[in-house]
């Protein structure tokens, strides 16, 4: 029905507890009493209007409503598509929170699986020792420390006395699942020279030899693109050079590591051997070679030249090297050759189309590289109390694109963002234009950087973990483990509170050599 204009509608006037106090020249109402009031034809129009549509307007609410929350349910589950990618990133953490405490705990038996081991489909495969020295290869449930199975493995050559070894293990993809291979080298002071490698192939699941192989003294020794790189001296025939050859050649050939069957070789010109003078015991003339993957990368060096490889063995630099300087990887396909002179670094980019850029820094190492900001590499200065500054550099020209001021202690790279700690200090800055988001002073010198995808994790006073928000640097918790950690004895000096090389677990290591996992 349409309200006419003019007409009179009744009403009850109702007194509102906040309405105004009256004039006192106006009189009082009866309370009872019925006023006729003439409403404009806008309320009026209004008020049908609400009527008719109220249904509607109901709806509409809860529409909106249910949208508001389907959309927080939407962020939070790309939140959680987002942790979830960034735990396939070297160095993040599993997630925790202020509840985080003690999941297991390892004796010093155990603990050097856990220092030295990798998680490969799921099990926690490290070297470990028993209190005779003899050597093993143990497959542990990461979230608990239950050990499921133990691989006794015998050195190539049985020592005389028992030995310190040095283990470290790591996941091999083959055939769309993993396989563990782990190498172990004698160490310590009764060593002479260098001593051979072993190396085994296991299966995770149930810790069984697959293949097993010595790998000689001052050889090159890696892991690239699923297959097992050694580095090795021949000679121009191909054949195992002398140990006192004048002139050798570098065989570098990458193997499958369970068959053995050769995927590709490459072999450096001839080169001078550097011969030494300390007798016998020392190295032999042929020098020793370094062999290790960075990204998709096979990087060789050899006394004082240095090849760098596609993990197809294509060459891709050539660099001959100043006997004080060495090559390092920065990122996005740039190395270093880097010197220390005095009390400072230089050196020179060595960009990816073969320019050569020269610099007074050296390149940065992030605990954390997610892979963003692909264009862009980082250095850092030199000074008596650490590394002095950190520059983003253009890894196209070699060009500094900014400056961060300040002893850099260590930086980890998410989402485009470069965390930086610093000696006092928390810093968000933009990995492109070097603008700092957000800045955090830190009452201590952090004495390293975690982070799970979702705060920074950063060792606190004691044995206290701090977690910063990634959005504004805001303490979002901290968490004092001591009597946790402590476990019952009066003191405790706690060694290192990092996380793992390969399996990236936050851990407290104690004077006793046992380890604590948190979770």
């Amino acid at each position: 029905m349409r309200l006419m204009p003019g007409r009179m509608r009744e009403v009850e006037l109702v007194e509102a507890a906040d309405e105004p106090a009256r004039s006192r020249s106006a009189p009082e109402p009866d309370p009872g009493r019925r006023v006729d009031v003439e409403l404009p034809d806008d309320v009026r129009a209004a008020r049908g209007w609400v009527r008719r549509h109220a249904p509607w307007l109901v709806a509409a609410v809860a529409v909106v409503v249910g949208s508001l929350a389907g959309a927080q349910l939407v962020l939070d589950h790309r939140e959680d598509a987002r942790v979830a990618a960034l735990a396939a990133v070297p160095g993040i953490v599993p997630p925790v929170d202020a509840t985080v405490g003690v999941l297991w705990r390892a004796d010093p038996l155990l603990a050097p699986a856990l220092r030295s081991g990798a998680v490969v489909d799921g099990m926690l495969v490290g070297g470990v020792q028993d209190e005779a020295g003899a050597p093993a290869i143990v497959g542990l449930d990461p979230d608990t420390g239950v050990v499921a199975w133990r691989t006794p493995v015998d050195l190539p050559t049985p020592p005389r006395t028992s030995p310190e070894l040095w283990n470290s293990c790591s996941a091999v993809p083959r055939g769309g699942s993993e396989v563990a291979v782990c190498v172990s080298q004698q160490v310590g002071e009764d060593v002479v020279g260098i001593p051979p490698s072993s190396v085994w192939v296991l299966d995770p699941a149930d810790g069984r030899v697959l293949a097993d192989r010595e790998v000689e003294g001052g050889w090159g020794l890696t892991f690239s693109d699923g297959a097992l790189v050694v580095a090795r001296p021949v000679t121009d025939g191909g054949e195992p050079a002398r140990t006192d050859a004048g002139t050798v050649r570098w065989q570098v050939r990458a193997d499958d590591p369970v068959s053995g069957q050769t995927r590709w070789t490459w072999t450096t010109p001839p080169t001078d051997t550097v011969g030494r003078e300390d007798g016998p015991e020392g190295a032999t003339a042929t020098g020793t070679a370094s062999l290790e993957t960075l990204d998709d990368h096979v990087v060789l060096v050899v006394d004082s030249h240095g090849w760098v490889l596609a993990d197809d063995g294509e060459l891709l630099l050539d660099v001959p090297l100043d006997p004080a300087s060495w090559l390092q990887p920065a990122r996005a396909g740039v190395f270093v050759e880097s010197r220390w002179t005095s009390s400072a670094y230089s050196g020179t980019l060595l960009l990816a189309d073969g320019s050569r850029v020269a610099i007074d820094e050296t390149a940065s190492w992030l605990a954390v590289d997610d892979g963003s900001a692909p264009d862009v590499m980082f250095t850092v200065g030199q000074a008596p109390g650490g590394a002095d500054g950190l520059s983003g550099r253009s890894a196209r020209t070699g060009q500094q694109l900014w400056h961060l001021d300040g002893t850099i202690v260590t930086s980890l790279l998410l989402d485009g963002t470069l965390y930086v700690a610093t000696s006092d200090s928390l810093v968000a800055v933009d990995a492109t234009s070097g603008d700092v988001h957000w800045r955090t002073p830190t009452d201590h010198l952090p004495q390293q950087l975690s982070t799970d995808g979702r705060y920074l994790l950063l060792p606190g006073l004691g044995v206290t973990l701090e977690a910063y928000t990634l959005t504004d640097g805001e303490l979002a918790w901290t968490a004092d483990l001591s009597d946790e950690v402590s476990d019952g004895r009066s003191t405790v000096l706690v060694a290192g509170f990092q996380s793992g090389w390969h399996d990236p677990r936050l851990y407290v290591w104690m004077d006793t050599g046992a380890i604590a996992v948190l979770g």
